[in-house]
Order: C-alpha cells, then sequence, then structure tokens
C-alpha cells in the first residue's frame, strides 16, 4: 500500500494534551507486541500533578476475575469464554517508564480500583512522578510496555489466520478535568461493561513493523512503507485524536475511493467482497448528509474494516478515524443492515471522536445522537418506509425499526438513559441508543426540522474538540431555540425525557355521539397513560366531512372534550402527524366511530395469498 491522505487539512483543531510516538514490533506467532511509547502529556489544570493514570484496558481480558468479565458468566457475545487456555488471555504491562531525568517511575506503579474497589481489576494504572508537573508544564516519558493479545472475547484480540484488531492496547492517560462541582481531578474509571471512549485529544504518530505476509490498517494515514528481510515497517500519522487504533490480516482485499477530499479506504476479506461498493455508497451517504446538516468531517481518512467471520467479535464498533463492520454472504441488497451500520459507525466520528462526550458516564450523548442521524441518513437515501428491507412487498424503515427497539421494551423497568453506564439496568441498547434518538426525534417533531438543525450545528460547532456535557447541550438548545415558539419548557422536557422513567401513551378512549333531542352531549374522551407530558395537536373529523383542530398539553390523565347534542364526530386523531416519536403505541391515538373495514379484508386476504404460494413452494421442497 502506498502513502495516503491529503495532507491539506487543518491539524490544529484540538487542545493536544495528550501526544503519543509508539513503535510497535508484532510477534503474530506469540501473539504479543514489543512496544514503545514516547508520552508527552500537558498540564491544562491549576494543580500541580504528583501522578499519572493510565487506562490498562488489555487487562479486562486476563481473566473472568477482571471488572468487565466477572459477571459475564464465562460468556461474551453469546461464546464461552470461560474454559480458554493461559495463552489465550490477554495482558498489559508497562515495562519501564523513564522521566526526563532517566528516572524509572515503574517501581512507583500501582493498580486502583475507584469504581468497584474489586483488587483483581488491573484496568487503571496509577503512577506517581518523582518530580510533579505543575501548571502548564508539559511532562515527557520514555515508555516500554508490552501487550499480549487475547483471543478475541469482545473487539480486541486475535483470530484465525493472523487476523489482529489493536484497540485499547495501548496505556493511555487519563483525563484531568473538573468535575460538575467544577473540581479539578482524575476521571479514570475502571473497564466495565456500558462503558468505552473518554481521552484526551492528541497527536499520534505510530509505526508497526510485522511480518511481510500481513496487511495493515489503521486510524491515521500511512506516511510510508518499507519491506525487506520479510519484514515490513509501516508508519502512520494522525491529528488531533483521543484514541488510535490499528488492525492486521493476511487475507484482506484493499478497495479505495476519494470522496470529496475525504479518502475510504475499505478492508475486505475475500468472501465479502461482493459488499465493498455497498460499504463505499454508505460512507458517501454519510458523508454527504453530515456534511450539510452538521459540519464538515474534521479528518483527511476514513478506514473500514470488515473483519472475517471468525473475528466477528471484532465487528460492530468505532475507533477515531476507523470503524469495524460486520457482514455475512448473502444478504440481498434489499435488506440493508450492513449499510446501516456502517452509516451508523461513521456518524460516531462526529460523537466520540470529534465532540468526545464522556462515553462512560453519558453515553447517551454519543450512542443516542448517533442512532438519531442514523436513522435520517438510511431513510433519507432509501425512503422512510423502506430503507431498512423491502423484501417482497413487507419493508420497514430504519427509524422504525429504531423506534420498535423501544417501544417493545418493559417499560415498567426501565431507568434514566442520563446515567453513568455501569448503572444502567435497563436493556443498554433499547434505552441508550433507541430511546435517546428518540428524544431528539420528538424535541425535531415540537420545534420543526430547521430549527432542530441549528441546534445540532450550533452544539457540534461550539464543541467540538473538547468534552461536551448534558449541560452544554441543554444550554446550547435553550440559546438557538429562544427566538422560536416552541409552547413548551424545554427544562421540563430535558429534566422527565433525561432523568425520568415515565412513558408517553396518547389514546382516544372513546366517541360518543347523541342524537339532536337527546339532551345529552356529544363527548370525545383523550387520555394520556404515561407521565410524560409533551403539547399536541387532536384532529377532530366530523361526519360531514368538516375538519377541526385543538391544541392539548398532553397532561397525564383524562381529557373529556364535550359538543351540543346532535353534533356527530366520525373520527379523532391524536398527534395525527406523529411527532412525538416518544408515544409508545401510534395505533390507539386514533378512533373511528363507524369504521371501514375494507382493510381488514384487503390484508386478510393478501396474507392467505402469501401463504398459499409460501405452500406451494414448501411442496417442491419435501
Amino acid at each position: 500500500m502506498s502513502a495516503q491522505c491529503n495532507s491539506d487539512y487543518n491539524k490544529n483543531q484540538s487542545p493536544k494534551i495528550a501526544n503519543y510516538d509508539i513503535t510497535v514490533d508484532l510477534d503474530h506467532e506469540g501473539k504479543v507486541a514489543h512496544c514503545h511509547q514516547t508520552l508527552k502529556w500537558k498540564n491544562t489544570s491549576p494543580d500541580t500533578i504528583r501522578s499519572l493514570r493510565f487506562y490498562m484496558y488489555m487487562n479486562a481480558f486476563q481473566d473472568l476475575k477482571s471488572s468487565y468479565l466477572r459477571n459475564s458468566g464465562g460468556k461474551v457475545f453469546g461464546r464461552d469464554i470461560a474454559d480458554r487456555s493461559a495463552k489465550e488471555w490477554g495482558h498489559i504491562s508497562i515495562d519501564k517508564m523513564l522521566n526526563s531525568k532517566e528516572e524509572d517511575l515503574a517501581n512507583n506503579a500501582e493498580y486502583i480500583q475507584p469504581n468497584d474497589g474489586n483488587k483483581y481489576d488491573q484496568s487503571i494504572l496509577e503512577i506517581a512522578l518523582n518530580t510533579p508537573l505543575l501548571p502548564g508544564e508539559t511532562g515527557i516519558y520514555e515508555m516500554d510496555f508490552t501487550t499480549k493479545m487475547p483471543k478475541t472475547i469482545a473487539r480486541a484480540g486475535y483470530s484465525q489466520k493472523d487476523f489482529f484488531l489493536f484497540v485499547h492496547w495501548f496505556p493511555q492517560v487519563c483525563v484531568y478535568e473538573q468535575d460538575k462541582h467544577e473540581t479539578w481531578g482524575w476521571n479514570s474509571h475502571q473497564f466495565v461493561p456500558g462503558t468505552e471512549f473518554f481521552a484526551d485529544f492528541g497527536d499520534y504518530h505510530v509505526t508497526v513493523t510485522a511480518s511481510d505476509h500481513l496487511q495493515v490498517g489503521a486510524s491515521g494515514c500511512r506516511v510510508s512503507e518499507i519491506k525487506e528481510d520479510g519484514k515490513q515497517v509501516v508508519q502512520f500519522q494522525a491529528h488531533d485524536l483521543i484514541d488510535f487504533g490499528f488492525v492486521v490480516y493476511s487475507e484482506f482485499d484493499v478497495y479505495k475511493s476519494t470522496f470529496r477530499g475525504v479518502e475510504i479506504e475499505i478492508l475486505m476479506p475475500p468472501e465479502h467482497c461482493a459488499f465493498a461498493d455497498r460499504y463505499r455508497q454508505a460512507i458517501e451517504h454519510g458523508l454527504e448528509y453530515m456534511n450539510k446538516n452538521v459540519g464538515p468531517y474534521p479528518y483527511p481518512k476514513i478506514t473500514v474494516v470488515d473483519p472475517p467471520v471468525h473475528a466477528l467479535n471484532s465487528g460492530f464498533m468505532e475507533y477515531p478515524m476507523m470503524i469495524t463492520a460486520a457482514s455475512f454472504y448473502g444478504i440481498p441488497k434489499s435488506v440493508r443492515s450492513v449499510e446501516s451500520l456502517v452509516i451508523h459507525e461513521f456518524v460516531h466520528m462526529y460523537f466520540m471522536a470529534t465532540l468526545a462526550s464522556n462515553e462512560k458516564e453519558e453515553a447517551w450523548l454519543d450512542e443516542g445522537f448517533v442512532t438519531y442521524y442514523e436513522d435520517r441518513i438510511t431513510d433519507h437515501f432509501h425512503g422512510e418506509k423502506s430503507s431498512f428491507y423491502n423484501v417482497l412487498g413487507f419493508r420497514s424503515g430504519n427509524a422504525e425499526n429504531s423506534r420498535l427497539e423501544y417501544t417493545k421494551l418493559d417499560h415498567s423497568r426501565l431507568g434514566p438513559i442520563a446515567a453513568p453506564g455501569w448503572e444502567i439496568k435497563g436493556p443498554y441498547k433499547g434505552l441508550i441508543y433507541a430511546k435517546t434518538s428518540l428524544v431528539l426525534k420528538t424535541l425535531e417533531g415540537l420545534v420543526g426540522s430547521a430549527a432542530m438543525d441549528k441546534v445540532i450545528q450550533a452544539y457540534y460547532n461550539e464543541y467540538k474538540f473538547k468534552h461536551p456535557k448534558e449541560a452544554d447541550f441543554r444550554r446550547i438548545t435553550k440559546e438557538v431555540l429562544a427566538d422560536v415558539y416552541t409552547g413548551f419548557d424545554l427544562d421540563l422536557f430535558f429534566d422527565q425525557c433525561l432523568h425520568g422513567t415515565e412513558i408517553c401513551d396518547y389514546e382516544v378512549v372513546y366517541i360518543e355521539n347523541t342524537e339532536l333531542n337527546s339532551g345529552n352531549n356529544t363527548k370525545v374522551v383523550l387520555s394520556q397513560n404515561g407521565g410524560l407530558q409533551f403539547p399536541v395537536s387532536v384532529e377532530i373529523i366530523y361526519e360531514n366531512g368538516s375538519v377541526a383542530y385543538m391544541d392539548w398539553d398532553g397532561s397525564p390523565g383524562e381529557k373529556v372534550l364535550e359538543y351540543g347534542p346532535g353534533v356527530k364526530i366520525q373520527s379523532v386523531n391524536i398527534d395525527p402527524n406523529n411527532t412525538i416519536a416518544l408515544d409508545i403505541n401510534f395505533n390507539n391515538n386514533s378512533l373511528t366511530y363507524n369504521p371501514n373495514k375494507k382493510p381488514i379484508v384487503k390484508y386478510a386476504a393478501k396474507s392467505t395469498n402469501w401463504m398459499q404460494t409460501f405452500l406451494e413452494y414448501a411442496s417442491f421442497l419435501f
């Protein structure tokens, strides 16, 4: 592979607090990497720093005693990991850490467990500094470390035919920042399920030495490559990233293209080559839509890795400038699960890689926003009612599918979405991904798409290459919408949607028409069966065909509408445009006094026809 990337882009977009120059010598047979890194870390706080803390996340995969695995029951992603041999586990260790005085600080190292006190967990390492760092000073540390790769458990690791995914693989300094009380300190959570990225921005220069039968792809741009005596030395550089990952495999087919100045590199196993063009188009759709509706893509390249089936646990994930997808032989173009996944992971380049909110403490700020845009992008390019699949007349949109992930849950047990990952007790994906997406979709429905786009654009432009929190998004939203009549309290909206556990369920309970001389009033009874409150429009269609609309504040409980005797109401529809995406049941939003039964007959006949066709086809097989 030749050198990559257009160098004509802004390489100074972030504060560059943590900068790494890493060399990797990969022993693919021993499944181990011997590494050296030069860390340059700047103290941007007013405090004197007396120790550094490091993520040592590969140690989560050294045994079942780690906090990440101890409640797994010996299974991850449905696969048994309990009875693997000693050499199939992984770990990371710092062998030497020299300061500017060439003192070895590795002797000061101590594993700590700030979250759960599990003494067997070694995912956070604290190293006391012999020479403290004063405010504004930059410390330079030379570190030798060893990473033993595990057989793949969750993303990181190795699989057959010399496949390696190096993620969470190096000693990465934690974040020293102010908490919500404006007190400075280390934000250094252990590696536990439900937690992912939180690190400072910086520049990465990574050199990988490996056997020349392997192919190497990475987060950054390839700047040089030398092959000699059965070895290859490949150099990558990347600017303004919060992390760096790379992949190694012996059998990749490589597909390259450029779209609007961004290099797209797709690494595919040969058996999945049919998906390469679908991946390329999905990335192009993501670039086009996000550039237009959120902001310019800030990097010159994106690498898409499609793992072979034997390494599938390495898929479905995002890293700065590199994503891992997943595909299977035979998925037709009418089923766009692969496109949906690639778009989802690409959008992380905005909300994980660039905005870089704390996924450990506020995962909804990443996964929820990403799901919201995944739905928008996929529906925009493939149709709202058919973007996820359109097979033999049966179809569903991506946003519809995301909504189903939320509405099918047991809502009585859901917790708030604005909670740290380790506190999420309900179904994580349905809550953090899907519900957050519906919260944003509901806000869009209430204020309009144009206003919603202005909110996200302002949020992105102000907080890119920073670490925004919930309060920052709320402030931006209120500022942008200050001149837009919303008809509702934004603070109440966020409080109940992010921190509450109530649901929204509008219902037309019944319509009671009366005769002119009956002496009784015609009645319509509406109900909000949940605790959430949003303003909605109610459409009322009279028997004579006239239509009226009324505004309802959507208060929990029943609302009775009364009309004079003899008023005939044909149908009532709450929220006729389905602006309140959080409503868990659209079907009971409307009621017709004398329903037309023709659609029932139509769908019954259609179902019977499909069943007859299926049975006729099956008769040829058996």
